[in-house]
């Protein structure tokens, strides 16, 4: 980073919640922090401890350097509502998550089955309507 770059702390908690997936309380809550502070945190209004900030890297999975750096933090793969799924999930137990993902599974075959059967629909609906012209 150039020194005559101004880091803005408050836009770096915001950016890396958000792009964690987490909202205000839930990363509070896993930093020992108040929502109230972490608000005037991400608007400015206040300026965290070093103590602050490695609590927050720490619900980041980030180091401090990592935190001054936004160049160079680490890049999690998925879109927001993605990231926000895995933030849910996150601090759920390992047979937790098993169960979580086998329902998921079981709805995206019941999705794809849904479509199917929807798509066979609409292809027989098409059919009749052709058998059925003069």
């Amino acid at each position: 980073m150039d020194m005559k770059t101004n880091f803005n702390i408050g836009d770096r908690i915001h950016e890396l919640r958000v792009n964690s997936g987490l909202s205000q309380e839930k990363l509070a809550l896993r930093a020992n922090i108040t929502t109230t502070y972490l608000g005037l945190l991400e608007r400015n209004q206040k300026n965290p401890t070093v103590k602050v900030i490695e609590q927050l890297c720490c619900q980041f999975n980030i180091s401090l350097g990592d935190f001054f750096s936004p160049s160079q933090a680490p890049k999690k793969p998925g879109d927001a509502v993605s990231m926000q799924i895995l933030a849910q999930i996150s601090d759920r137990t390992e047979d937790e998550k098993l169960l979580i993902l086998q329902t998921i599974k079981d709805m995206m075959r019941l999705c794809d089955l849904s479509k199917k059967n929807a798509q066979n629909s609409i292809q027989a609906d098409a059919d009749m309507k052709k058998d059925n012209m003069p």
